[in-house]
């Protein structure tokens, strides 16, 4: 092998061949060129170790050609050689970056010494240059594990979510990052867990299902990845970085990183050092989900399984905290059993309950209680439709005969969502026991309405009616419109049935809905309906509600109301009955849910 590669530029053939077999005798790679841009070409296509160059040519000089290579490669070792009478112009060009000059004739031991001398300035210099790029390796892989060591002192998930997405952004310089990590009920699925910088809650996937994702994040996911570099996103100008957190083969959570500082792409060194701070952040990920899970274990009724009140609220807190940061909703099911006469009694039917409650609720779901009277369901990203969703489904389950058709404990179901009724738990269960209270006195359970059809329900209702303005139902249901086009985002059911005839004024209100997209189900129930085209309005005939009551139920997530009217005909005076009871009020929405055939989402 060639001790070195060099090139030497002169215009005279006999001094090329004499150039080349004195470095060819000496071990070197030999390449020759006539001219200065012959020997620019050859340098753009090949590295040197050392330029020969005649500092004497006809078109580019030697001196040119020096500036030349100067310009492209500051580092470039150059020896010119040049006759005696020329020596001032050699002097003059090693003020330009000339390393040494050689005079002709060449003596063959001083060229030699010469090129020694060059190529071993080169070792030392890159090997200058190797130790140091070691000496910042070193020093930035101790200052990484000195900042991802930091993350073993939390074990909340949610805290060391956030200093895992902030310490990625700090090793890569990216100013937005979000990750989506693996709960230990589910590893399937991936759920967004930490953000920080320039990110919006609302354009972020809240899950990520491992089973449906993009060929490329399923790559990264099996490992046959390390990082995956996305293609720009609408809005950014470079790439993001995907960065896997992975630990024993177990795939927990995925990292993105964007908008990197000063607009410059990751590089090789950026993916390096998240890959890095990632392997470590696995490890603190998987400590912290093993230590949750022994708490959860430890914190259970051996009877029941129920977890306990007092972790409840621990767990109940942080997700408020959480979904208040990323702007989701979270809900809280409570149900309260009766006192039974006997012990033996209490016992048998609260584990009969929990066992049914848990029936109901998916992985993701937090069941807790005393095991006596008291059963509490966390619900994330639940709102307040999808809690009473739920509630139904445990008052259905609750309410059939126990084992030995014995029958059913008496009990009473409340729920409350975040941020519709409260931003903190405390405010949540006031609001719970409020409604648990209401439950004794609702119009539902003293009038057994709660087991009859829909329409003996309005029935009932519209006979206790009583006279009140003439126009009100049409207000009320004006106004129930006027709410959705000011709160398109809460979701719910409104319900208006208006009778045989549709006043001109609520023709008006449902007209205020064209082109407006919300999320409560607007159903209007009349034999003449107004043209409805580019409106979230459904229209269904008035016999479809199983009577023929005009009324108003209005239910979601702001507050609840219902007014019955008589129909004509019924009372000599028109009468009205109207209430905000939330458990009727609930009742109705789902009773015409369920008798108008409308798909209601949890």
């Amino acid at each position: 092998m060639a001790k070195a590669r060099i090139l030497a530029v002169d215009d005279q053939q006999y001094f090329r061949s004499f150039l080349e077999e004195i470095l060819t005798q000496e071990g070197y790679e030999a390449v020759t060129a006539s001219s200065g841009e012959e020997a620019l070409a050859l340098l753009e296509k090949e590295p040197f170790h050392v330029v020969l160059a005649d500092l004497v040519m006809p078109g580019m000089g030697g001196a040119e050609l020096v500036r030349r290579i100067r310009q492209r490669d500051h580092d470039q070792e150059v020896i010119v050689v040049t006759g005696v009478g020329d020596v001032r112009a050699a002097l003059e060009a090693m003020k330009h970056g000339v390393t040494d000059y050689q005079l002709k004739p060449v003596d063959r031991v001083s060229l030699v010494r010469a090129i020694e001398a060059l190529l071993q300035r080169r070792r030392m210099r890159e090997e200058h240059a190797r130790l140091l790029d070691e000496n910042l390796e070193y020093l930035s892989v101790l200052s990484l594990y000195e900042r991802a060591l930091g993350l073993f002192s939390t074990l909340d998930l949610e805290a060391l979510a956030d200093r895992i997405v902030e310490g990625l952004c700090l090793e890569t310089r990216a100013q937005g990052g979000v990750l989506w990590a693996a709960r230990e009920e589910d590893s399937a699925r991936l759920h967004l867990a930490g953000m920080r910088g320039l990110v919006r809650v609302q354009d972020e996937t809240e899950q990520i299902v491992l089973d449906s994702a993009s060929p490329e994040l399923a790559a990264v996911a099996a490992g046959d990845v390390a990082s995956w570099l996305a293609p720009a996103r609408p809005g950014d100008d470079v790439d993001s970085l995907f960065v896997p957190l992975r630990q024993g083969g177990r795939f927990l959570g995925l990292a993105r990183l964007s908008d990197p500082l000063g607009g410059r792409p990751f590089g090789p060194r950026d993916v390096t050092a998240a890959e890095k701070f990632a392997g470590i952040a696995a490890q603190a990920l998987v400590q912290a989900l093993r230590s949750r899970t022994m708490e959860r274990g430890a914190l259970r009724d051996p009877e029941t399984g129920l977890y306990s009140l007092a972790f409840f609220d621990d767990v109940a807190r942080n997700e408020i905290e959480k979904a208040s940061r990323f702007g989701r909703s979270v809900a809280v099911v409570e149900v309260r059993l009766d006192a039974l006469a006997r012990a033996a009694d209490t016992k048998r039917a609260a584990r009969a309950v929990s066992g049914q409650i848990a029936r109901c609720l998916r992985g993701s779901d937090l069941l807790a209680g005393d095991g006596i009277s008291r059963f509490c369901a966390l619900l994330p990203e639940t709102d307040a439709i999808g809690a009473a969703v739920l509630k139904r489904r445990i008052r259905e389950l609750l309410d059939l005969p126990q084992e030995g058709g014995e029958p059913a404990p008496r009990s009473r179901i409340a729920s409350a969502s975040f941020p519709a009724d409260g931003r903190s738990l405390d405010a949540i269960e006031t609001v719970l026991n409020a409604r648990l209270d209401h439950e004794r006195e609702s119009l539902l359970g003293t009038l057994g309405l709660d087991r009859k059809p829909l329409a003996a329900t309005l029935e009932a209702l519209a006979a206790r009616s009583g006279p009140l303005p003439v126009g009100l139902p049409e207000q009320i249901a004006r106004f129930a419109l006027d709410e959705v086009v000011r709160n398109p985002e809460e979701r719910g059911f409104l319900f208006i049935a208006p009778g045989a005839a549709l006043p001109a004024g609520l023709r008006d209100a449902v007209e205020r809905l064209r082109g407006l997209e919300t999320r409560t189900e607007v159903v209007l129930l009349t034999d003449a309906p107004p043209d409805l085209t580019e409106t979230p309005v459904t229209c269904l005939p008035a016999k479809r509600a199983g009577g023929d009551a005009s009324f108003v139920v209005r239910f979601g997530e702001g507050p609840a109301y219902a007014l019955v009217a008589t129909p004509d005909g019924k009372k000599k005076a028109p009468a009205v009955f109207h209430t905000s009871d939330r458990p009727l009020v609930e009742h109705l929405a789902f009773a015409l849910q369920r008798e108008l055939a409308i798909t209601v989402t949890p």
